[in-house]
This record gives C-alpha cells, structure tokens and sequence, in this order.
C-alpha cells in the first residue's frame, strides 16, 4: 500500500491500519477435517501405562500397595 500510493506518513498508516480490513490480503483457510479416534496398539500401551503411573502416585501417600501382591515396577537398589 505505502509503495503502490507513495505514503509516507506514519500516522496516515497507522490510520489505514485501525480503520482497514484484511480481507483479501490473507489466505483462505483450510477446512477443518473431523476424523474419528481409532485405537490402535501403541496408544493403547501408552493409556494404560499412564492410567497406572496416575493410581499409583495418587495412592502412594498412605501407602495403600505395601503388604499387597501388586507390583507396578520394581525399583533398583544400589
């Protein structure tokens, strides 16, 4: 615009900016695709490792899993 109507004046820009449109200066937008979640095994594994991560962390403190048969994972001692 500054180049095309020779302008330059700072407030004669800032002027067309605030009253201005960007109307056919930006491209058209892609459509939005909708496509359905499909499970498949890594995001199963991930699920389900990361369901367990919460439980046992939420219920470590009162240690509920002491005296149980049930092992997440083990922790090495060195």
């Amino acid at each position: 615009m500054c180049l095309d109507k020779g302008i330059t004046d700072e407030n004669e820009i800032l002027k067309f900016l605030q009253h201005g449109t960007l109307v056919g200066l930006l491209p058209v937008p892609h459509p939005i695709l909708i496509r359905k979640y499909q499970t498949n095994i890594g995001t199963t594994i991930w699920f389900r490792t990361y369901m367990w991560g919460i439980i046992y962390l939420r219920n470590s403190d009162p240690p509920i899993w002491y005296d149980t048969e049930v092992r997440l994972f083990e922790i090495q001692k060195s």
